[in-house]
């Protein structure tokens, strides 16, 4: 890693917004937060495979401007508008949080679980309608509770996968989160960073954030090579 993970606090330069995929609420989290913070810089949980996927997809889309089920992350990049402002993507990618599950599930990826290729565990099932009108309706707590004992569920059922979904992913945006503040603090800037995730990476991300030593740790720990975050567009004002 080039620029150093420093021995700070690194969640005094970032903002952590944590969403519930695909609903209308937290699209408008999104919308607010970027409004409220006018952040330097929007770190998103995305790779670059899946930023196109979806960005095309509403470029494509004759309801961009009032659709209700626009993808949070998208719709924080719309907000910033006509600023100058750099957008990451922090995420592992979808390939390789496959290839590391099957390779943490070998030899038992008949169970189902070497197959897994979906690059979150999603924080709401199809048949939990009651919990995305939870959410809609702001009892937030509630659904993160139940949120929360599916994921230690899935901890005790599956320790491999859930260490590549969670633990390891929150160990690379963590790092890549360190890695924009840092670069920005060697560049004689203050950043602002809002970093839009799924709400059941938050508590992670501000732990390591906190303890930036941990990072370091759970990288050698977990065997994750660094690399840093892809910038996909810097918005200039009047051509500087």
């Amino acid at each position: 890693m080039q620029t150093e993970i420093r021995d700070i606090d690194y969640n005094e330069f970032v903002s952590l917004l944590g969403t519930a995929h695909f609903t209308r609420r937290s699209v408008r989290e999104a919308y607010e937060a970027v409004e409220r913070l006018k952040p330097t810089d929007l770190a998103i949980e995305l790779d670059l495979q899946r930023f196109n996927v979806l960005d095309g997809v509403c470029v494509l889309c004759p309801k961009r401007s009032d659709c209700d089920r626009k993808c949070e992350f998208v719709g924080a990049t719309d907000a910033l508008g006509n600023t100058d402002a750099n957008i990451w993507l922090i995420d592992m990618s979808e390939y390789e949080i496959a290839v590391r599950i099957r390779s943490a599930t070998y030899p038992f990826s008949s169970s189902g679980w070497g197959y897994i290729s979906y690059a979150e565990v999603p924080l709401f099932y199809d048949s939990e309608e009651d919990e995305v009108n939870l959410w809609e309706r702001g009892f937030k707590e509630r659904v993160l509770d139940a949120n929360q004992r599916r994921l230690e569920l899935l901890r005790r059922q599956a320790p491999a996968v859930w260490r590549v979904l969670i633990d390891e992913r929150n160990t690379l945006m963590a790092a890549r989160l360190a890695w924009i503040v840092s670069k920005n603090l060697e560049e004689g800037k203050k950043p602002k960073i809002l970093a839009v995730v799924g709400a059941a990476h938050v508590d992670g991300i501000r732990e390591l954030l906190t303890n930036p030593s941990a990072i370091k740790e759970n990288m050698r720990r977990l065997g994750l090579r660094f690399t840093p975050p892809t910038l996909i567009r810097r918005v200039k004002i009047n051509g500087d």
